[in-house]
């Protein structure tokens, strides 16, 4: 067989995915049509509750979802069939193309009504299940705070006294999102081969939903650039640890840094299945993972340079207390382990072992949610399935793997961007397997 028919399973699995997303509207991360896209038409709103990224209604013509089941199944057959003569530089293409159809297929049963335990559903789609976690880890991180952070009053009081120290007043979160997202720009193309095109353009505005962070637009790209604005929401509860997560995270060097390189290798290789990243699937696994542990990446994984760029960047431009700074390593651990905590809930309240008011009481019990949270506002935490795996998860099994590759934060800067590039396997790199 020819590179040409793994062409053509590749744009099979490009068609039933766009397909899919007609019936799960936050599947596609990204898209790239084609080598160049500019924005034709002005019919979206900067107050949108939907991404308007794509125009691509077109393609999510008529299947239904058990023509999509039943497309990914013989396609999953067709790839197993091929991956057995596959020549040795197809065999990470082949075995990337059956994890993300077997994704695909396992997300359109979801859709048709399946019902299975949590661990098999991330398996399943991300090719990663969270280990058991040592809820100790909850009490003793509760009993540090308790510990570190200012003031009197239970260590539940002290958190909530903290986050509000730490929040953006709203007339200088313009000022912060711009001097941030700068920064890390300029790390970004100190560390990787960019073309230095693709800062977006930062705003601040009022969302009609205050739980809303923020909303992009993108105008256009090619080969070079990205086109992108991004929307940030005033209303929306900004701290200095959710602006770091955010801009290095969502913007460069994370998710913006990743489609600029997966679009340069659609156009460089004519691979249909770089065309797209699917939010139920291993390669969002590793978007989500790397782009929070590259983060750390920024800062040579030194905590005090972290907390020397949260002085200066965000504390000083915000007018906050800068002697907080100083607690900042302390609530990053946290801000981790809240990420667990968040996880164990879903995965109870998913496996019903756990009611509303359990999983509730819980987060309350460690402030991870607000005191006066309604029970039922634990169920937001499941509308994205598996997101606490795909994120905080995903991101320890990058971080161990890039230390067991690597000798030095440089060589991870290039493992990384080689990685962006290529065939990714989530199950590789947590079995260490994995050689890009």
């Amino acid at each position: 067989m020819s590179e040409a028919a793994l062409n053509a399973m590749a744009a099979q699995y490009l068609d039933l995915t766009l397909c899919k997303s007609r019936y799960d509207d936050i599947d596609i991360q990204w898209y790239t049509e084609g080598p160049f896209w500019r924005r034709t038409s002005m019919r979206f709103s900067r107050d949108y509750k939907i991404l308007p990224d794509y125009e691509i209604a077109d393609a999510k013509h008529g299947k239904t979802l058990k023509d999509i089941l039943e497309e990914s199944e013989n396609l999953l057959a067709n790839l197993s069939s091929y991956q057995r003569t596959a020549h040795r530089d197809e065999k990470q293409r082949v075995q990337y193309l059956l994890d993300h159809v077997r994704a695909l297929n396992t997300r359109t049963r979801m859709l048709l009504g399946e019902k299975m335990t949590f661990d098999r559903m991330t398996e399943e789609l991300y090719d990663l299940t969270a280990p058991e976690y040592d809820y100790s880890r909850f009490d003793r991180i509760l009993e540090e705070l308790n510990q570190a952070l200012p003031g009197g009053g239970t260590a539940q009081d002290k958190i909530y006294r903290f986050r509000k120290q730490i929040s953006i007043p709203k007339d200088k979160l313009l000022s912060v999102m711009q001097r941030t997202t700068q920064e890390f720009h300029d790390m970004s193309m100190a560390h990787m081969t960019l073309t230095g095109n693709s800062m977006p353009r930062v705003r601040v505005r009022r969302l009609p939903d205050p739980g809303m962070a923020f909303l992009s637009i993108l105008f256009g790209y090619d080969y070079n650039h990205l086109e992108y604005e991004r929307n940030f929401n005033l209303d929306y509860p900004w701290t200095v640890d959710n602006v770091l997560e955010c801009i290095g995270h969502e913007m460069e060097p994370g998710h913006l840094t990743y489609y600029e390189k997966r679009t340069q290798t659609y156009i460089d290789t004519c691979w249909p299945e770089m065309a797209v990243v699917q939010q139920f699937s291993p390669s969002s696994a590793f978007t989500e993972g790397s782009a929070r542990y590259v983060i750390s990446m920024c800062f040579d994984h030194s905590p005090e340079h972290r907390t020397d760029f949260e002085r200066e960047a965000i504390f000083r431009t915000a007018g906050l207390d800068e002697g907080l700074a100083a607690l900042m390593p302390l609530w990053h651990e946290y801000c981790e382990i809240v990420g667990y905590g968040k996880l164990e809930v879903t995965r109870k309240l998913w496996d019903q072992k756990w009611s509303c008011r359990e999983g509730a009481e819980f987060l309350k019990k460690y402030a991870m949610i607000g005191r006066e949270a309604e029970d039922e506002s634990v169920l937001h935490l499941a509308a994205d399935d598996g997101h606490f795996v795909a994120h905080d998860y995903a991101r320890d099994v990058v971080k161990e793997y890039f230390n067991a590759m690597t000798q030095n934060v440089e060589e991870q800067w290039r493992l990384y961007e080689t990685i962006c590039c290529g065939h990714m396997s989530m199950s590789g790199m947590k079995d260490k397997t994995y050689r890009p």
